[in-house]
């Protein structure tokens, strides 16, 4: 396939991936919209890139009518990081620059679109979470038979849970941005090396090691969150609040890592150390101290002769 047609070949794969935006399948499409156009840019001069920009956005307005002004803002909104990443993709930087730049795009990115839907719209996020809690909840209390929950159960807890849900915003727009540049470079790579371009690839995940460093952050946020109420409003509460899951799960991908590590030096089936990924996944509360004692302590040197 002549690269004239691999370009329009990505650019229907983008505008399917906009045209599915209104759709259900909008989380999975959310995570792989960048994809396609990160492709374009990398095997296209910028001038051609532009022209099937402005292709995919007539067709998808054409075709979305109503619907189009939601998809082609999703699509404006993934398209400054997926330029950068293309970018660097060309200039052959490694996986992590990539990665650690794609991110903190999207982070800056979703900072910007909060404040402005704030302050354009007077948004209260924290009472619109409440709200839209409150009326599921109730449903819920009404089919329970009101005999076993108390009267304003509902309200109460929509209320506590869109209280924490807005102390635990910046870190859920943290691990957010990080999981959209993460996949979107492990689908973008494999997807240039089926059109021969040679992409970097990320460190084998049998050699992640986080730096030790990390863990005495952990304990200062420990320390912080037991000492300091959540419910203080301030600034190193809400630091140390949203710094415990974010670190948290960095020690969950430093357990499954260690797994990886055990498995290869164990010889054990490539799809051993996948399987007890799932648990660890789903349940990180309990599991990410493997990463942290892995981190901590030599482990591995343990388990190896």
């Amino acid at each position: 396939m002549k690269i004239g047609w691999k370009s329009v070949a990505w650019s229907a794969a983008a505008l399917l991936l906009l045209l599915s935006i209104p759709t259900k399948l909008v989380v999975v499409t959310l995570f792989l919209l960048m994809v396609p156009v990160v492709v374009l840019y990398t095997v296209l001069k910028p001038a051609s890139f532009a022209l099937h920009l402005i292709g995919i956005g007539i067709a998808a307005y054409l075709l979305l009518g109503t619907y189009s002004l939601v998809s082609l803002t999703f699509g404006l909104f993934f398209l400054i990081p997926s330029i950068v990443m293309g970018h660097m993709y060309k200039k052959h930087l490694s996986a992590r620059t990539i990665i650690t730049a794609t991110s903190l795009i999207l982070l800056a990115q979703l900072l910007v679109e909060l404040v402005i839907f704030s302050v354009q719209y007077d948004m209260d996020l924290s009472s619109q979470l409440s709200t839209l809690f409150e009326e599921g909840l109730l449903q819920l209390q009404t089919s329970a038979s009101g005999a076993l929950l108390p009267a304003d159960w509902a309200h109460t807890t929509a209320a506590s849970l869109s209280d924490a849900i807005t102390k635990m915003l910046p870190s859920l727009l943290v691990l957010t941005s990080f999981l959209l540049a993460a996949i979107g470079h492990i689908f973008t790579r494999q997807s240039l090396k089926l059109i021969g371009v040679v992409a970097p690839a990320m460190t084998p995940m049998k050699n992640w090691r986080l730096p030790r460093s990390l863990i005495f952050f952990y304990l200062i946020a420990i320390i912080i969150t037991i000492s300091v109420s959540p419910d203080s409003g301030s600034f190193w509460s809400l630091s140390a609040f949203n710094a415990v899951p974010v670190l948290r799960f960095a020690f969950t991908a430093q357990a499954i890592a260690f797994f990886f590590y055990l498995a290869d030096a164990k010889k054990w089936p490539r799809i051993v150390p996948i399987l007890i990924a799932v648990p660890l996944v789903m349940f990180p509360q309990t599991f990410y101290l493997i990463g942290l004692i892995d981190t901590a302590f030599p482990l591995r040197k343990y388990f190896v002769k």
